[in-house]
């Protein structure tokens, strides 16, 4: 079962990412957190997912709209990022990488592994939040940039 430490080791995960790789400061919004379970959840133009394996199943991932993600990826590669492209893609999807990994090293107790991230871009992207193994989704505010979301779907394997 997903706790509050798990969600708070991702955000806190995230901000670092952020704060260090980027140069930009995440502001969590707890007050609109929505957990999604069984169903289809509509994100922005641009998201990066990777799945978690190891001793929990499930997967997180950051969403956000396309001229915001050229603006994070940019600032991570420290170029500007004008079109869809190649750096754009892989880019985002090592900073969801990045921050997975970050979050398993503040998970005490639990080891997590990490799926190659997959990165979609388009409009009115969907997902299936499968019944069961629901997804904790947290809009977040890049301070001077915009939004962006982070999801979070894990399940602790007993042992």
């Amino acid at each position: 079962m997903m706790t509050a430490e798990h969600v708070n080791a991702f955000i806190d995960a995230t901000k670092d990412t952020f704060s260090s790789m980027c140069q930009m400061k995440i502001v969590p919004n707890f007050k609109d957190v929505k957990k999604i379970d069984g169903a289809i959840v509509e994100t922005d133009d641009l998201m990066a997912i990777c799945g978690l394996s190891g001793e929990v199943k499930g997967a997180v991932f950051l969403a956000c709209p396309l001229n915001i993600g050229k603006e994070i990826v940019g600032n991570f590669l420290m170029e500007k990022i004008t079109e869809v492209n190649c750096d754009l893609m892989d880019g985002f999807g090592e900073i969801v990488n990045i921050l997975a990994g970050a979050a398993d090293g503040k998970i005490k107790n639990t080891r997590i592994d990490l799926a190659l991230p997959s990165v979609l871009v388009g409009e009115r992207t969907r997902f299936f939040a499968k019944a069961g193994n629901p997804f904790v989704i947290i809009p977040l505010r890049i301070v001077d940039v915009g939004p962006m979301y982070i999801g979070i779907s894990m399940e602790v394997k007993k042992k």
